[in-house]
Order: structure tokens, then sequence, then C-alpha cells
């Protein structure tokens, strides 16, 4: 928590004045740092997956490893974080993927949905094994997000203060 001296009152209140007009700028500066920690977690947990090779056929109790190669990379570069968002006082960002992969099949002609093929690594699917990356990846991750946000927090808050 900042600490801050004040010489007397009248100047105490004009600077809690000054952290109330702009409070929800202050607290989206500081969760972005603390989400940012946990997306460079979580695209460390995709570098990570393991791979099938493309083309190659799963069957009888034998469960495909992870995604191609391919739906590696897409997975890495459609993941990312959404503008910041004020839901009925709670202000939060969301971590998650966008658009379709390269690979496109009968059923998806646009390409297979990113999100689709991460959750399909993070649960398993009937035919590929489960790599939960995504809840490692927050779980490892959550206290030194809460640290990085505190930290924000006390420096944007020491900034108004002064």
């Amino acid at each position: 928590m900042a600490k801050i001296t004040f010489r007397g009152l009248e100047e105490y209140i004009r600077a809690i004045e000054k952290l109330g007009v702009d409070e929800e700028t202050m607290i989206s500066r500081s969760i972005y740092p603390g989400a940012a920690v946990i997306a460079d977690a979580v695209k460390a947990g995709i570098n990570s997956l393991n791979t099938r090779e493309d083309g190659v056929r799963y069957g009888s109790g034998h469960k495909a490893p992870g995604p191609t190669e391919q739906e590696k990379r897409d997975l890495a570069e459609s993941f990312g974080l959404a503008p910041m968002r004020n839901d009925a006082g709670y202000i939060n960002t969301k971590a998650g993927f966008d658009g379709y992969g390269s690979h496109k099949t009968k059923s998806f002609p646009k390409g297979v949905p990113n999100a689709l093929v991460a959750r399909s690594c993070e649960s398993g699917t009937s035919w590929m094994t489960k790599q939960p990356f995504m809840r490692r990846a927050v779980t490892s991750s959550r206290k030194k997000a809460e640290a990085e946000i505190a930290k924000a927090f006390d420096e944007e808050t020491r900034k108004r203060m002064q």
C-alpha cells in the first residue's frame, strides 16, 4: 500500500478528492499489468503444447498428443486481451482467442475457430489428449498478477496524491 505524508487536513482532503475524480482510469491502468502477466503465461503455455503430425489418423484407442504445428501457431497469433470494460461496476478485461485458423474443413469453410482448438486442447476430446495450458497458466501466475495490479495501483495513487 502506498504511504503518503500530509501536513494539513485540508491538503489531505484535496488529495482524496483527486483520487475519486478519476478512479476508473486508475483502476484500468492497474488491471492491464496484471492481465499482461497472465497473458505471458498463457503464451508460454501455448508454446509448450505437444503437437501431432498433420494428416496422421488416430484411432483404436490411440489419441492425438495435441494440435498440429499450424494450429499451435494460429492459437499463438490469435491470443490477446480485449479492451477494458465496466460491467456494472466491475472493471475488467478478457483474455481469449479470436478468429479462425488456417485449417479449412467441410464443417468450417472459413477455418476451424481458434477458440474451439484452444478448448479442445484444454479439455481434450475423444481423439485428442487434454493439455490444460490455460488453467495452469492462470493458476501459476495469479499471485504475480495480483502483485503487479497492487504495484500499479499504488503507483497511480502516488502520482495523483502528490
